[in-house]
């Protein structure tokens, strides 16, 4: 018996002590009414009546909660009116459970047996979860939690293959809406309204010239010196943020390189072809290298947000959903370090 159950069990109880009736029921708007119950209920008064029944009363359920009995009560009477039954009796004569009281406490439990399965199955998938997971995203992402979910999904599922495949933000968009790819990373111009968005981080643009350039070394230069200089650009696929920020400072007017690759954007501005914008964890080494030379500090630079972008009408997919899992897990607990 599951949540769906619950009340065509209820219905059951009362049922049986009325005559039997001739009408019939369609089965389609039945089951419709059962879902809807199911998406409305809150489970939680589901628990928290488990809690009362296995308490044996609601003052020492309410100790076992931490919280104070006039809550549990008020959950008691709430999950009541929706049921639209008695659940239990109590007064001076103790506490008893009703018929239908008695009914959902059996699909409590074995909804509670069903969640505590929840770690051994878990630990079952580990071992036996196989196929692969079709990624798409933009190049020359450098992502801290990215990278580290991949590397921790791998020890955990290490049967599933990863096929990664490096497009522009509107290739990864259009895979995803075409159900060509499970996952997709890239920032978004414009958000889909049948896709879902996680966000994940956020890139910090940076001017970078190279050691060849008359501007390497240079500190304090105002939008103005950076508008007369010539650009390496990254063509249709620059991010939204970064072609409004470039527009709004008149940075590159003057154009020496274009290519939709950052590698190739980062190879010609570090031969002195001249100035482009990277994402600051990007060009880190070849700073340090000293090939690179950051022109714009990054309180002043633009920024772009990046996303985990799937796809709510693509097939369940367990490798999938693990490692978005994963992904926002490994996300959340860097953000949580980063603000404690």
């Amino acid at each position: 018996m599951n949540s769906n159950q619950i009340p065509r069990a209820i219905r059951l109880m009362r049922n049986q002590t009325r005559p039997a009736s001739s009408v019939s029921v369609d089965p389609k708007r039945a089951r419709r009414r059962e879902l809807q119950f199911a998406r409305n209920l809150d489970w939680n008064l589901l628990k928290i009546f488990y809690e009362i029944v296995d308490a044996k009363g609601l003052t020492r359920a309410a100790e076992e909660l931490s919280r104070k009995q006039p809550a549990i009560s008020l959950a008691l009477r709430r999950l009541e009116d929706q049921l639209g039954v008695v659940l239990c009796r109590r007064g001076s004569t103790g506490f008893e459970l009703s018929d239908e009281g008695r009914v959902l406490s059996d699909v409590c439990r074995r909804i509670l047996d069903h969640v505590r399965e929840v770690p051994a199955r878990m630990s079952n998938l580990q071992d036996h979860l196989t196929g692969h997971i079709h990624v798409s995203m933009v190049s020359n992402l450098t992502s801290e939690p990215f990278d580290a979910a991949v590397g921790s999904f791998h020890r955990k599922y290490p049967r599933v293959e990863f096929l990664v495949e490096i497009s522009s933000w509107e290739g990864v968009v259009n895979a995803i809406l075409q159900k060509k790819t499970d996952v997709g990373i890239a920032p978004a111009r414009t958000k889909r309204a049948e896709l879902k968005y996680d966000y994940l981080y956020t890139e910090v643009h940076r001017i970078y010239c190279g050691r060849y350039h008359p501007l390497y070394g240079r500190r304090g230069l105002t939008m103005a010196q950076l508008s007369e200089e010539s650009y390496i650009l990254t063509g249709a696929d620059e991010d939204e943020d970064l072609t409004r920020f470039r527009q709004q400072y008149g940075l590159g007017k003057k154009v020496t390189g274009r290519s939709d690759y950052l590698e190739e954007v980062k190879r010609l501005s570090a031969l002195g072809v001249g100035l482009c914008f990277l994402p600051e964890p990007f060009a880190r080494q070849d700073v340090e290298a000293k090939k690179l030379w950051p022109l714009l500090p990054s309180k002043d630079a633009p920024r772009s947000d990046i996303y985990v972008i799937t796809n709510p009408a693509i097939q369940q997919h367990a490798a999938r959903d693990l490692l978005i899992q994963e992904l926002l897990q490994l996300k959340n607990q860097k953000a949580a370090a980063a603000n404690g």
